[in-house]
């Protein structure tokens, strides 16, 4: 018992450090670059590289998360936390595997050496490899959004099941994860008449309901560790 609600503990305390990276990386400022040349220096620029790091921190901080809520629930919804966590994993996995790739390869290697080559070849092979990288990155974004709202979608429907306070955080699941396929469907199905009502949410709605739903999955973790019998049996109360 011991072992498990430390463990459980753990998952909590990782729910509130992912809502925490997704307020930083909702509210923190995006820096820009005007022209490939500029963009080329934000290696330099120690916003940008800290943007980077969070975002690799991120995910993991949010499927361990994952893994404690898949622990409590997975006798009562096998189906859907099951498969929830296999998506959710598809999205950690890859969202990690992008920000090691713009860390290391593109920021440096490729950028400082495009910026110190002694030649033009040596130049242009730079030049393409950063291009590359962006339509690498955006290859990895389509498995991060597929994987990221299918995986809360399904861990919505399981929480919606719930009485009292848990169901609202299914509910908050279920919209976060129909606003991610959405997302999703308009990037790379060309759905353009759900641009207009997706990015309303994710201007209003979004940047202050995810962090929101973080902190209320570990309080949820916590509470189970509080409440449950010695075997942590979850069954409705």
């Amino acid at each position: 018992m011991n072992k498990t609600a430390t463990f459980l503990r753990f998952t909590a305390i990782c729910s509130f450090l992912g809502a925490l990276t997704t307020a930083l990386l909702i509210f923190l400022p995006h820096p820009s670059a005007v022209d490939f040349e500029t963009s080329v220096l934000l290696y330099e620029n120690k916003l940008y590289l800290s943007r980077l790091w969070i975002l690799f921190m991120h995910p993991q901080f949010n499927f361990i998360a994952a893994i404690g809520i898949a622990y409590l629930f997975i006798r009562k919804y096998p189906l859907c936390i099951s498969i929830g966590t296999l998506f959710l994993f598809v999205w950690a996995y890859t969202e990690i595997s992008q920000q090691a790739l713009l860390i290391d390869s593109l920021n440096q290697i490729w950028r400082p050496g495009y910026v110190n080559a002694e030649n033009e070849i040596a130049k242009d092979m730079y030049s393409t490899l950063i291009h590359a990288a962006n339509g690498i990155s955006d290859s990895k974004y389509f498995l991060v959004i597929y994987g990221f709202g299918l995986g809360t979608l399904l861990f919505g429907l399981a929480f919606v099941q719930e009485r009292n306070w848990p169901r609202w955080l299914g509910f908050a699941m279920l919209f976060i994860g129909i606003l991610s396929l959405s997302s999703f469907l308009r990037y790379y199905l060309n759905v353009s008449a759900l641009n207009g009502i997706v990015n309303w949410c994710y201007e209003w709605i979004y940047g202050y309901l995810q962090p929101l739903v973080r902190i209320g999955l570990g309080i949820w973790i916590l509470h189970q560790i509080k409440h449950s019998n010695p075997n942590l049996n979850t069954s409705k109360k």
